[in-house]
């Protein structure tokens, strides 16, 4: 099981995205997180016009059980992620055997291993700052509701119990 905290916003300004690269691969050094600085254009061929997607921002990884902190925003200053997926074969040109890859333009949202309540909070603190700093209209939903409540208990593993008969 995993909780996930979904995020989303625009940044202030287009410049303010290099500034955000440098103070949170400062904070992500300081902390010991890997992280990746995202500065990429993707590349969309096929039946349509290509497209252009640009992402820019940084990665940041706060544990193995953690998905990225995904900082990175599209050419229009909102929070996204992109990724390649392989097209269903039904859009598929049946005479050309090639696999084609479609992108896709998402939110960003970042998931830990549910019970790990120290690197929940971690995100949610990060997402503070971020609010504070770059994106001021920042909107999260968060599944454990900790990000409205900031009660650290609703964090804590639920314990099942066995129905009595």
């Amino acid at each position: 099981m995993s909780t996930t905290v979904h995020y989303f916003g625009k940044i202030k300004s287009s410049e303010a995205v290099r500034e955000l690269q440098e103070e949170f691969r400062e904070i992500a050094q300081v902390s010991g997180w890997a992280h990746e600085m995202v500065d990429h254009v993707f590349t969309q061929e096929g039946e349509l016009p290509a497209t252009r997607l640009t992402l820019r921002g940084i990665r940041i990884t706060l544990n193995k059980t953690t998905s990225p902190l995904q900082l990175t925003f599209d050419k229009d200053g909102y929070l996204s992620h992109i990724y390649y997926e392989k097209a269903p074969a039904d859009l598929m040109n049946p005479q050309n055997k090639a696999t084609r890859q479609v992108l896709h333009q998402v939110h960003t949202s970042t998931a830990a291993r549910a019970g790990d309540a120290a690197t929940h909070m971690t995100v949610v603190k990060l997402l503070d700052y971020l609010k504070k700093r770059y994106v001021p209209n920042l909107e999260v939903i968060d599944n454990t509701g900790y990000w409205y409540s900031r009660d650290e208990s609703v964090l804590a593993p639920k314990k099942l119990e066995l129905a009595k008969k």
